[in-house]
């Protein structure tokens, strides 16, 4: 077997990397090989103390706030809170710094909750450990096969590139050694444990991880030009620091896999760098242009071109950071689907529509959702003439966001009203002492912002003191009116693409989709990756209690340290109201295994496959062709319906009559008597599908 170092094609590979920093607007960037920067990282020292107050915080924050904390116990047999305490009285043991944060990590990561962390100091935070390749896999549980996608620009290699097939890792099969890395992660339940031990495989977080504990890997692998012989390279370990822009954290009511959302941003500096430069310009020219971006003839300047024509609103997302679309009979793009995939061999005249949702972010700062609903609505408006027979959302790898934004997209394809998730406090004795004091002034109606984030839940805090419920009764943090105060302007079948990297509002999200039944759910795992929660920092919380209840004694953590905790448990509603969405995730209703073509080729065989599923389904419509007031009696109404079977007409909120309807053109007389307010402002028209069944016998 012929074996061979690949530091010198990673090295010059790396040296590309780092001469593009400018363009990347990372100008901080440096890229140092693993061992020169652990060398680096020993030099700075936290004090005994400052360790002290680390683990008191850790254990304050999770004793009085984690609201999963009675549920996580159950379930993992674990105790944090003591396992805390035991690292407090044994500081001793720990006088190097990595070995005092290999005690903190592992004390939050048997939580298996990638919401509640600890994140190490300067100089691990805001460090990425890489390899100069990515790697995926395809093929069911057992029979797994392992494939290089990706490999540095600069990384020349005649036989290591992508297409390659790695059979032994360290000499260890892919599936034990992944098996291995999963036990250092926060997956909560079998599928996400494995997806985020195979992505720990090849890049780190140092932020939320510790450095990997080899040098370089031995990777045994068949070319990718494939062929009898295996042959082995050696590749080191490299970290990046300052390869990221500054962020702003997540506002209070969001819900993020932070870790992974970083990750995330790297993967497109590493695999997508010239993708990652033009987006970048693309946000910045829809910026700049303002209201002018919803209008169709707003075209790309030509510097920006990323296919044969100008990009253009109706081929690319105002945020391409965040939406990417394509539908049949589009304009075929780099680096993206293929529109020769949405299609239907069973149906060849129905045209479909994709969009992926990567996050529930316009950009770190955190905005309102308000731009995140405009330009889905925009894109959905879109697909609505362009791919009406079905369409295809994907949330795969979505970090999650804001939650607002998660739960307010609902609405938009379909007619039914939108019920918010619910959320609860863990019932503890701080918790219990913040309603009483939160009791006197919500009964003086004198509540600032601070104070609003506590207050729905006061009643239920004060009432579980006789009670001992171990969390409050839900309330839901998204508005009811804001989860309801759009139509529905996508009217064919939605199915949805999961994966167990579908995480945090992601998880949120794909609870509402299939709780109101708006379509059948892909997955390519068997769940979401179970993280139900709002998730609160350390520092969040500090700054609320400051104001709400100063005698809470959180301190600002020692050298930039960073903790998070899930601080409101997520329930579902609909037709799973009540049960909770931590660890079980959203279940798939369609399995679907990954093909080599999909890894290879942008999804070809499970956008095929999904097109089948819509093509399979009646394209339901309706649309108000006229509604004219003529008199004081009633609304002249004309509406032209597609396997609908019953139309209810609402006038300014008040049902007023419902009528039977045929395919085609439908006119009626909806009066308008009893209304409080004349004339009326308003009318809307909710449709009811056909449904067929065979009756058993």
């Amino acid at each position: 077997m012929v074996f061979e170092d690949g530091s010198d094609h990673t090295l010059a590979a790396l040296q590309l990397f780092e001469s593009q920093k400018e363009q990347l607007n990372c100008p901080d960037l440096k890229i140092l090989a693993l061992p020169e920067f652990l060398e680096a990282a020993r030099s700075v020292r936290l004090t005994r103390r400052e360790k002290e107050i680390l683990v008191e915080q850790a254990t304050l924050l999770i004793d009085q706030f984690y609201a999963h904390l009675p549920f996580k116990r159950a379930r993992y047999a674990t105790d944090p809170v003591q396992r805390f305490r035991l690292i407090h009285a044994q500081l001793h043991h720990y006088p190097a710094d990595l070995a005092f944060h290999r005690q903190m990590i592992e004390a939050f990561v048997r939580l298996r909750d990638a919401h509640t962390f600890y994140g190490m100091p300067a100089p691990y935070q805001g460090s990425f450990a890489f390899l100069p390749f990515r790697m995926d896999c395809y093929g069911e549980p057992g029979r797994r096969h392992f494939l290089v996608t990706d490999v540095l620009e600069g990384f020349e290699h005649s036989r290591f590139g992508v297409g390659a097939e790695i059979t032994l890792w360290q000499g260890m099969p892919l599936e034990r050694a992944i098996e291995r890395e999963a036990d250092h992660e926060a997956g909560c339940n079998p599928a996400s444990r494995f997806v985020r031990g195979l992505r720990r495989m090849t890049k780190r977080n140092l932020t939320f991880s510790l450095p990997p504990d080899e040098h370089s890997v031995v990777i045994q692998y068949i070319p990718r030009k494939g062929g009898p012989e295996q042959f082995c390279i050696a590749l080191p370990w490299s970290v990046a620091a300052a390869c990221l822009p500054d962020t702003k954290r997540a506002s209070s009511r969001s819900s993020v896999n932070e870790s992974m959302a970083e990750l995330k941003r790297l993967s497109e500096i590493l695999w997508r760098r010239k993708q990652f430069v033009i987006e970048r310009k693309i946000s910045r020219h829809y910026a700049m242009k303002g209201d002018r971006s919803q209008e169709t003839e707003v075209r790309m300047p030509a510097a920006l071109e990323t296919g044969g024509d100008h990009e253009g609103p109706r081929q690319v997302s105002r945020f391409p950071h965040v939406f990417e679309f394509q539908y049949t009979g589009g304009v075929p793009r780099p680096d993206s689907v293929d529109p020769a995939c949405l299609r239907d061999t069973a149906h060849p005249d129905k045209r479909f529509g994709y969009v992926r949702i990567k996050t529930f972010e316009l950009d770190p700062a955190g905005e309102s959702a308000d731009a995140f609903v405009d330009e889905f609505q925009r894109i959905l408006d879109l697909m609505q003439q362009e791919a009406p027979h079905g369409l295809i959302l994907d949330v795969r790898s979505n970090p999650g966001g804001a939650i607002d934004a998660a739960e307010r997209i609902l609405q938009l394809m379909t007619p039914c009203d939108i019920e918010p998730a619910k959320f609860h406090f863990i019932n503890s004795q701080l918790t219990q002492q913040i309603a009483f004091t939160l009791k006197d002034a919500g009964s003086r109606g004198s509540l600032d912002a601070d104070q609003r984030e506590w207050h729905p839940w006061v009643v239920d805090l004060l009432a579980s003191v006789t009670s001992a419920d171990f969390v409050t009764a839900g309330q839901a943090l998204t508005a009811p009116d804001a989860a309801n105060d759009r139509e529905q302007c996508y009217q064919g079948p939605v199915t949805l693409v999961i994966d167990a990297s579908s995480y945090s509002a992601t998880d949120i999200f794909a609870a509402g989709f299939q709780d109101h039944g708006i379509g059948q759910v892909i997955g390519v795992d068997e769940n979401t990756g179970g993280g139900g929660a709002n998730r609160w920092l350390h520092e969040q919380l500090r700054e609320n209690l400051a104001k709400v209840a100063p005698f809470v004694p959180l301190k600002t953590l020692p050298g930039d340290a960073k903790m998070g905790l899930a601080i409101r448990r997520a329930s579902r509603v609909g037709r799973n109201a009540g049960a909770f969405l931590e660890d079980e995730g959203v279940k798939r209703d369609v399995p679907y295994a990954i093909t080599r073509a999909d890894i290879l080729h942008h999804d070809q065989d499970l956008l095929r496959f999904a097109c089948r599923q819509l093509g399979a389904q009646p394209t339901r419509a309706l649309k108000i062709v006229k509604a004219e007031l003529l008199d004081d009696d009633g609304i002249s109404l004309i509406v032209e319906t597609q396997n609908v079977y019953r139309i209810d007409c609402f006038v300014d909120g008040l049902q007023q009559c419902s009528f039977a309807v045929m395919d085609g053109m439908n006119v009626f007389w909806v009066p308008t008597g009893g209304l409080v307010y004349f004339p009326p402002s308003q009318l809307r028209v909710d449709s009811y599908a056909k449904v067929t069944s065979q009756i058993g016998r």
